[in-house]
């Protein structure tokens, strides 16, 4: 971690900026400098995922649904719901915001899983994903959730390129929560040569640090949180996502930048 203190030492010298919705309790983020795109999803529509042209949604051929839900949220009164359709370990409902040259960043979310599934394949809920010169669109680094025997709904990352496929789970289990809202957050690094690095916070707890890996196929980054399994009972999968966020600094769990 030494290669990084001295960004994060910069990083922690901003200055937190967290204002308080004026409709709950629940801390926003406030529009700063650092912070290049955010949503509540409170205009109960999904126009800050298409704003500037740059985002929209990913859909597939068997009608999923993405939409603005009126509860359960995070803060405020709606949250984003995702309903697979699919039944497909490659499609599935999602949605995006696309970055050309991107800088290193941090992509934050708030996720909801409304009751216990049983994984039967993999369930991936984010993915980064890049275009080619074609304007194919290409896999890149996924997270998934997997149903553990005794319960638990474990997190890990998963490679689309064969000399990485998927992470040694952490130590310990990065663990994420049923019927409450639980935070992700990942620094990535995209880069088409063995510089690029993805680090994953749960709930503020760093759980993966991957470097000296490629992480992107182009000068181009999707960033695609989505709800995507072959297998998971009860189907239809749901899930809910709030108050996601892209930021130069990292976006706590508390709602603060540093």
């Amino acid at each position: 971690m030494h290669r990084r203190s001295s960004q994060r030492s910069a990083l922690c010298s901003a200055l937190a900026l967290m204002s308080v919705l004026s409709t709950a309790c629940s801390p926003t983020l406030d529009l700063g400098s650092n912070l290049m795109w955010a949503t509540n999803h409170e205009s109960g529509e999904l126009d800050d995922w298409y704003a500037d042209g740059k985002g929209g949604l990913l859909l597939d051929k068997a009608h999923s649904t993405v939409e603005i839900a009126d509860g359960p949220a995070h803060s405020g009164r709606y949250a984003l719901e995702l309903t697979d359709l699919a039944k497909s370990d490659t499609e599935g409902p999602g949605i995006y915001r696309e970055l050309q040259s991107p800088p290193d960043a941090y992509y934050s979310a708030w996720y909801y899983l409304p009751r216990l599934y049983q994984t039967n394949s993999q369930w991936t809920i984010q993915k980064f994903r890049s275009r080619s010169d074609t304007d194919a669109i290409s896999h890149g680094h996924d997270l998934n959730l997997r149903t553990l025997p005794g319960g638990q709904v474990v997190l890990y990352v998963f490679s689309h390129d064969a000399e990485y496929l998927q992470a040694p789970l952490a130590d310990p289990p990065a663990f994420v929560p049923v019927e409450t809202w639980f935070h992700l957050e990942v620094f990535y690094r995209p880069r088409a040569d063995e510089t690029g690095s993805i680090l994953v916070w749960l709930d503020d707890r760093l759980v993966y640090d991957l470097d000296e890996r490629r992480t992107t196929g182009s000068d181009d980054v999707l960033w695609n949180p989505c709800n995507i399994g072959e297998d998971i009972q009860p189907a239809p999968p749901v899930l809910y996502l709030d108050d996601a966020a892209i930021s130069l600094v990292r976006v706590t769990a508390s709602g603060t930048l540093f």
